[in-house]
């Protein structure tokens, strides 16, 4: 086990020493001025470093850092809170997932805000952002005036030891899994505390939906913005992320729904071509040859393909959920085409999070997901939002998980 947060320099320090040490520190109050006033440090030494432009997923993380935002939700949890007796639940264990390691910081800042101490568990697949974050977090964890949220938080690396996994479930009061279903299963597997509970986040699959005569009536500026905002959602993780759209639903007309697409993917186009996003050659291959499947099966008609990391576009005729579990991210969609939103009800699979969309109403589609017939969305928010981080999120209200609650009568 390597610990990489917070890097005090302790070379001889055992790992079970280190556990045991932010397990037998006290609980914080619940958005406690130190940890607000960490958070804002952290958001301003990422926010105020212009090399960081290279890196949007991590500005808009600081961004969501900001003292504003967490006073939006401190004052959320206060609306929650105000007639109840409540207190932080513990020591939280966050395992983070392997393709998109940031995500971590989300639920950790969740479990800080509201006075826990937290272990997270990194995986051994490294990639920059990462790297770059954690040296981030260890700058501004390891001031002086920070000792209070540095001896409540440890972050490590490891790999698939059950035996760390073992003693972290021991000594938890909740466990967060973050991952694929395989390693889901993996590490419940493997026992918690009699009285720990657990949130688990599994593999999820996200999807839009457009308005083909919204997007035919937009101006050229509000489709810039609409390129760009598909864009972040998309494509700033590679399309790994559970909430990343991978496949598309027009609804409209035959003739709307054709000006439209034309519209949205040049504009899209143009968004790549401004980001000068690329993808590696192994990744664009990957893309190729799991085009060419979807191309041979009966359900798919026209493939569209661009330049070498330009957006791949599958027409699929029929729904048939088997089509998703070959998808490999990249800027690959699958793409749909509906006479009225009600059809996307058929697509809906128990697995599916998040829906963006362009060019309805939140009544109207409030109407629509009443309607649902089974477990699947999540989330439903306007494209450009798709990667926005809630306190609720898969359906899990985070701050109810991470406190516990005395009765008082």
């Amino acid at each position: 086990m390597q610990i990489i947060a917070p890097n005090l320099r302790v070379e001889t320090i055992d790992w079970k020493t280190a556990i045991d040490h932010v397990v037998d520190q006290s609980s914080l109050h619940p958005f406690q001025d130190t940890a607000i006033q960490f958070l804002e440090a952290l958001s301003k030494h990422i926010l105020l470093d212009r090399s960081m432009r290279a890196y949007p997923e991590l500005m808009a993380m600081a961004h969501w850092l900001r003292k504003a935002h967490i006073f939006e939700l401190k004052r959320e949890y206060e609306q929650r809170t105000s007639d109840r007796y409540v207190l932080p639940r513990g020591t939280i264990i966050h395992f983070a997932p392997a393709n998109v390691d940031s995500v971590f910081i989300y639920s950790w800042i969740l479990s800080m805000l509201a006075g826990n101490k937290n272990i997270i568990r990194l995986s051994r697949r490294t990639n920059e952002q990462t790297d770059i974050l954690m040296r981030k977090i260890n700058d501004v964890i390891t001031r002086p005036e920070f000792t209070a949220i540095a001896s409540r938080t440890l972050l490590v690396r490891y790999g698939y030891e059950q035996e760390y996994t073992a003693y972290l479930s021991e000594h938890c009061d909740v466990r967060v899994l973050w991952g694929g279903d395989q390693s889901v299963r993996t590490i419940r597997a493997i026992p918690l505390a009699p009285n720990a509970v657990e949130l688990v986040f599994p593999n999820r699959y996200s999807k839009s939906v457009l308005s083909a005569d919204a997007v035919i009536q937009a101006d050229e500026q509000a489709m810039a913005v609409l390129g760009k905002q598909f864009y972040n959602d998309a494509l700033w993780y590679g399309q790994l992320a559970c909430s990343s759209p991978r496949e598309l639903f027009w609804v409209g007309t035959s003739e709307s729904i054709a000006t439209a697409k034309e519209r949205f993917w040049n504009s899209l186009e143009q968004a790549l071509h401004k980001e000068h996003y690329k993808n590696e050659p192994a990744l664009n291959m990957l893309r190729l040859t799991t085009s060419d499947y979807y191309a041979a099966q009966e359900q798919t008609g026209q493939v569209s393909a661009g330049y070498a990391s330009a957006p791949i576009r599958v027409e699929v005729k029929e729904a048939d959920f088997q089509l998703r579990d070959m998808h490999c991210g990249g800027g690959l969609f699958l793409e749909y085409s509906l006479p009225e939103l009600q059809q996307l009800h058929q697509h809906i699979h128990e697995r599916d999070q998040t829906l963006s969309y362009f060019g309805f109403e939140r009544q109207q589609l409030a109407v629509w997901a009443m309607q649902i017939p089974n477990r699947g969305i999540d989330r439903i928010v306007p494209v450009g939002q798709a990667l926005d981080f809630g306190s609720v999120w898969d359906g899990y209200d985070l701050f109810t998980y991470f406190s516990r609650e005395i009765a008082i009568l």
